[in-house]
């Protein structure tokens, strides 16, 4: 289980994606939305809290216009593991009628989350939706969802770091890492 002073590296297993490998792989996401967005007003609809530093890193690489909306959204309640349940806090007022949309998330897991979101996303009938995450799990999904780009693909483990969390600790991390959970350690 962590120390004591959780939110350290030391409490890594081991380091999955290093700050360099994301920094290079966000670059190219960039990359290929401003190519494919060119001369378009973006709506971006970024997934918090996970999703904060993938986020801001990609938002400062792209070379258009940009409105920004975050919508607080999990299914996981501080464990390890999804609920199944998916709780989103939508903004009052938020219309995505006619516009470009650019769906941002951390991870894509069961699917449920970002499934929920697009689908809500959908109803109000933009012009366009894109929807990319930095990091897409190899496992079954719960629900599928319609990727436009995935920064990396990752087994199904548990990961911290660059954003995400555990109970709260984590996020703060330059890279992303499998968490050792075992208390022997």
């Amino acid at each position: 289980m962590p120390s004591t002073v959780t939110g350290v590296i030391q409490d890594l297993e081991r380091v999955l994606l290093t700050p360099e490998e994301i920094g290079v792989r966000v670059g190219e996401m960039a990359a290929r939305l401003n190519a494919e967005l060119a001369g378009r007003v973006v709506t971006v609809v970024a997934l918090m809290d996970g999703g904060l530093f993938f986020v801001a890193d990609l938002l400062r690489k792209l070379e258009m216009p940009v409105r920004l909306h975050t919508l607080s959204a999990s299914s996981y309640q501080g464990g390890t593991a999804t609920t199944g349940e998916v709780k989103v806090n939508w903004p009052a007022g938020l219309n995505l009628h006619g516009q470009d949309v650019l769906l941002l998330d951390d991870i894509l897991d069961t699917g449920l989350t970002l499934g929920a979101i697009s689908e809500r996303i959908l109803e109000q009938e933009p012009a366009t939706l894109h929807t990319c995450v930095l990091l897409s799990k190899r496992r079954p999904r719960l629900r599928e969802v319609r990727l436009h780009d995935a920064g990396f693909e990752i087994d199904d483990e548990f990961v911290v770091g660059y954003g995400m969390d555990f109970r709260g600790c984590f996020r703060n991390l330059p890279c992303i890492g499998i968490l050792n959970l075992d208390p022997a350690s």
